[in-house]
C-alpha cells in the first residue's frame, strides 16, 4: 500500500486530460451547435494540418498527459482522423472520441474494434426521425446515426449515448434514456448547457429549458432526478480547468475550458510545455479562486 505521505505529495498542476477539438467541420447542422458557426470553408482551411496535429499530440505524451478526448465538429469528418487516432492510442493515451455517429460505417467500426477506444460518445438527440433529424437539420441523419449504434455495440466498443436537453426533444429525452439501458451495455449522460456559437451568435439560447422545465423533465427518473437535485443544491466547485484539465481547438490554441476561449496560447508557434506550465496559469476564468492556478511544481515544470 502507498503511504499516505507519499499520497498527499502530488504536484500543484499537471497535464492529465486533454479535450481536442480537432475540427469545427461537421456534416450535420444541429441547431444548438456552438462550433457549426466556423463550419464554413475559410475557416476549416485555418485549421491545424496533420503535421501540426501529430507533433503537438507527441508534446502532450512527452508532457505526461493520460486522457486525450478527440472533438469537433464532427472528428470523424478529417480524412486523417484514423491516422491521428491510431497516433493517440499508440502514444498509450485513454482515448475518448466524441461523434454524432453518422459517419461509423462498417470498414470505421472494425478500425475501432481493432485498435480500441477508452470510449466512444454518441450524441443522440431524439428517438424518432422528426426529432433527432429537426435538431441535426439533415434528412437521414437518423438512420445512418443508430446504424453507427449497432455496429459499435455489435463490436463491444464501449459507448455512452448523451443528449442535450432542449425545447424541440424535451418530450424524447426519457424515452432516448430508456433506450440507452434496453441495450445493456451502453451508458447514458444527460446535458442542459446551451452555449454562444463560437462567434459570439446567440441563436443556440432559444432551445434552451428553464429551471422550472428541467425539473419536470428529470424528476420522474430517479438517476436523472438525482442528479439534477446534486447540480442545484450543492455551491459550486472552483473551476479546476487549467490545473489538470484543459483544451485545444482546432487552430492550435490552448485554453483552459471548451467554455472559455477568451485567452489561447498558440501551440503552432510555441511549445506545450511552455502553454501549459507558464501561461495558462494567468487565464482569468469567474470561477476560479484567486490564486488557485498560480502554484508550479518546480519538479513538473522542468521534468
Amino acid at each position: 500500500m502507498v503511504e499516505r505521505d507519499k499520497l498527499n505529495f502530488t504536484a500543484d498542476r499537471f497535464p492529465i486530460s486533454c479535450q481536442w477539438e480537432i475540427t469545427c467541420r461537421c456534416n450535420l447542422h444541429c441547431v444548438m451547435c456552438y462550433t457549426d458557426c466556423f463550419n464554413r470553408p475559410d475557416r476549416i482551411l485555418q485549421e491545424l494540418n496533420t503535421a501540426d496535429v501529430l507533433r503537438i499530440m507527441d508534446e502532450l505524451a512527452e508532457a505526461g498527459t493520460l486522457e486525450l478526448c478527440l472533438t469537433g465538429g464532427e472528428p470523424m469528418i478529417r480524412q486523417d482522423f484514423f491516422q491521428i487516432y491510431e497516433q493517440a492510442v499508440h502514444h498509450g493515451f485513454l482515448v475518448t472520441v466524441f461523434t454524432n455517429g453518422t459517419l461509423i460505417t462498417e470498414t470505421v467500426a472494425d478500425r475501432f474494434s481493432a485498435l480500441r477506444p477508452n470510449r466512444i460518445e454518441i450524441s443522440l438527440h431524439g428517438l424518432t426521425t422528426g426529432t433527432f433529424e429537426g435538431v441535426t437539420q439533415v434528412a437521414g441523419s437518423h438512420a445512418r446515426c443508430f446504424e453507427g449504434i449497432k455496429l459499435l455495440i455489435d463490436r463491444q466498443i464501449p459507448l455512452t449515448l448523451k443528449s442535450t436537453a432542449m425545447t424541440i426533444n424535451q418530450h424524447e429525452i426519457l424515452a432516448i434514456k430508456r433506450y440507452a439501458e434496453s441495450l445493456n451495455v451502453v451508458g447514458y449522460a444527460l446535458g442542459v448547457e446551451i452555449r454562444p456559437q463560437l462567434n459570439g451568435g446567440t441563436g443556440p439560447y432559444q432551445y434552451a429549458l428553464s429551471t422550472a422545465d428541467l425539473a419536470v423533465l428529470n424528476r420522474p427518473d430517479k438517476e436523472l432526478w438525482k442528479e439534477y437535485c446534486r447540480q442545484h443544491n450543492n455551491t459550486p466547485t472552483p473551476c479546476q480547468s487549467g490545473r489538470y484539465r484543459f483544451h485545444i481547438d482546432a487552430y492550435g490554441r490552448l485554453q483552459l475550458c471548451s467554455g472559455n476561449r477568451t485567452q489561447c496560447y498558440d501551440l503552432r508557434s510555441g511549445s506545450f510545455r511552455e502553454g501549459f506550465f507558464e501561461q495558462l496559469p494567468s487565464f482569468t476564468c469567474e470561477y476560479k479562486l484567486p490564486g488557485s492556478l498560480t502554484l508550479i511544481h518546480p519538479a513538473v515544470r522542468h521534468a
